[in-house]
């Protein structure tokens, strides 16, 4: 990676579902795309244009729901939508709840109220990796690239102030550098150690496309040298167990003494 080059892509403001593909080809920018792009794409842009789209009013919330709701002071409808997209709740705050989606530990199973029309949410996309598969694989159809595509999402970090990005999900490189069995500079050998590369490209991503009203859902990288694949990844490429995380169980057993 000598030298990378970031184009962003501005495009219009969606509320309701579109053609994520044509917008992308189409794009006012003019900008073509290349053999070995790499396309960071917010996920709530393709969530947006899935249709996955929720009016809370027409949300009924169920007693599980309405429990939690007095537990944690969220909306019922809005927690009954946490409940509905959440794989694991793992607890909650003021506001909050804790809850794993996709393999993604996540608030509120990261429903989204922020630059939609009031009294609307965004949810996740229903099935991220499929979903930017079948993009990266119309590229190859229609212009004979091959292009990675990594779907971006902002996050906190424990015990940290601000986001930062995480890939929700990725497609068309290999996404894990495996370092064990090699050695740092003092000769040790690396037991554990491996590199994100999914994670540490969307954080690139957030950061160009912004927090608030900027409007560029999209990012182009140029010359990132990734290892492309046609390999079907998975959330397990990027994720493990709540059960194995150090966060989840650390936290879990300190609990129980």
């Amino acid at each position: 990676m000598d030298r990378m080059e970031i184009i962003p892509i501005v495009l219009e403001r969606e509320t309701k579902s579109f053609n994520l593909y044509d917008n992308l080809v189409f794009n006012k920018n003019n900008i073509k795309f290349q053999n070995g792009d790499l396309l960071i794409i917010s996920s709530k842009y393709l969530s947006i244009s899935e249709g996955r789209v929720k009016k809370l009013d027409d949300v009924k919330p169920g007693i599980e729901s309405i429990n939690f709701s007095k537990l944690y002071h969220i909306d019922p409808k809005l927690m009954e939508l946490i409940i509905r997209e959440s794989d694991e709740i793992f607890g909650g705050l003021y506001g909050f709840v804790l809850t794993s989606v996709h393999g993604i530990l996540s608030p509120n199973a990261g429903i989204d109220k922020s630059n939609i029309p009031s009294g609307k949410v965004v949810l996740y996309p229903k099935d991220p990796y499929n979903s930017i598969d079948i993009l990266r694989k119309k590229f190859f159809i229609d212009y004979g690239i091959r292009i990675c595509i990594i779907l971006s999402d902002s996050r906190i970090l424990p015990m940290r102030i601000g986001t930062v990005g995480i890939a929700l999900a990725c497609s068309g490189f290999e996404p894990i550098i495996d370092l064990k069995g090699t050695k740092d500079l003092f000769g040790n050998v690396l037991r554990f150690t491996s590199q994100n590369l999914a994670d540490c490209f969307a954080s690139l991503g957030v950061l160009i496309m912004g927090e608030s009203n900027k409007s560029t859902p999209v990012i182009i990288i140029r010359g990132t040298d990734l290892k492309l694949s046609d390999k079907k990844i998975s959330y397990d490429s990027l994720g493990i167990e709540s059960k194995f995380d150090i966060y989840i169980r650390g936290l879990s057993l300190n609990r129980q003494r």
